[in-house]
């Protein structure tokens, strides 16, 4: 009987060891409508990277801090990833990337009743002489150094429009869908104040930023890779970008 008993214990820690998903950890924070702290990580890109992890058999556990610390545990192996970054020179020196996930147009976001017939401008430093409203550890802050700009900087973007609103700051650069967004939520009343430039700062692509000491960070790579191609070819990828309303030039072919 005692045999019998020893066996159906060993049996049950084989199946439940066999049967245990791989886990990954990454880091994030609010950015809708590409992630959100809402419902245990939701958004575009937090649904998608859950789904692509799901095609290879990974369960993705997400973790929220404020930006600055999501790169810090990232460097230093206690997340696998954070996202959404971009890629900048600085970073590649640190991090590895995943495959693109989506694009982001990053826009400037204006005052109209300031600068009633909006803005022309061919370069950054066409914006010397204006105060910009930027984030703290955002990937414009080297770029923004380098060509002397005045910048202010918060922790969120809501509190930018806020400024922006109250004509505390000349100019602020977020993302359009995400800007938008947070206008409509935000500051209903205030949406005719509010204009966008038709030049783009930036159109870059959104990732996967990778630490190179989290434990099997190249394996977890490859399959997060792998997984991408399997969402994009069953349309997982398509469906998610209709429902959360992305133009399709936001996608990722």
């Amino acid at each position: 009987m005692k045999n019998i008993l020893l066996i159906f214990s060993i049996l049950i820690i084989l199946t439940t060891y066999c049967c245990a998903g791989e886990k990954v950890t990454i880091t994030t924070n609010d950015y809708a409508p590409y992630t959100s702290t809402k419902n245990n990580g939701s958004g575009f890109i937090l649904d998608i990277v859950r789904k692509t992890f799901k095609e290879v058999g990974v369960e993705v556990v997400y973790e929220f801090y404020p930006w600055k610390r999501c790169e810090f545990y990232v460097e230093h192996g206690k997340a696998f990833a954070t996202t959404p970054y971009f890629k900048t020179e600085e970073r590649i020196k640190k991090y590895n990337f995943s495959e693109p996930i989506i694009y982001s147009y990053n826009r400037i976001f204006y005052n109209k009743e300031k600068f009633p017939n909006g803005y022309e401008w061919n370069k950054i430093e066409d914006f010397k002489n204006y105060e910009i409203g930027g984030i703290l550890g955002y990937w414009y802050i080297p770029e923004f150094k380098r060509a002397g700009l005045s910048v202010f900087y918060s922790s969120k973007e809501k509190m930018n429009l806020m400024l922006l609103i109250r004509k505390r700051i000349d100019f602020t650069i977020i993302d359009e869908l995400t800007g938008r967004k947070l206008m409509n939520e935000n500051f209903p009343k205030e949406l005719d104040k509010i204009g966008v430039l038709k030049k783009p700062l930036s159109v870059l692509k959104f990732y996967l930023l990778i630490s190179r000491k989290y434990p099997q960070h190249e394996k977890l790579t490859e399959k997060f890779n792998r997984g991408l191609k399997i969402v994009k070819k069953k349309a997982i990828y398509k469906k998610l970008l209709n429902h959360y309303f992305f133009p399709d030039h936001f996608a990722i072919k």
